[in-house]
């Protein structure tokens, strides 16, 4: 963990895929963690890899209307849920 956050290199040691979704809107994704490790790093914060990946219109407006990214499967994942994270490998 940096600064108390999970990161990318910890998630990505246990699964292939991480699913992104956003709670104001309808956007949801699925992307690769290899390229996204090394796009931004092993060391890179989750919570830092939405503002990295997100391109919506919505990012600068005031803090309660900008897009509101999270990880569904990520508890599973890192709390090594088998059922749960065989979805994203």
């Amino acid at each position: 963990m940096a600064n108390g956050s999970i990161t990318l290199g910890a998630v990505a040691t246990r699964a292939s895929h991480i699913e992104v979704a956003c709670s104001r809107c309808e956007r949801l994704g699925r992307y690769r963690l290899s390229k996204r490790v090394a796009s931004f790093g092993e060391n890179s914060p989750m919570t830092a890899l939405g503002a990295q990946i997100t391109d919506c219109s919505k990012k600068n407006r005031p803090l309660r209307e900008r897009c509101d990214v999270y990880y569904p499967g990520l508890s599973a994942i890192m709390s090594g849920d088998e059922l749960a994270s065989s979805d994203f490998m």
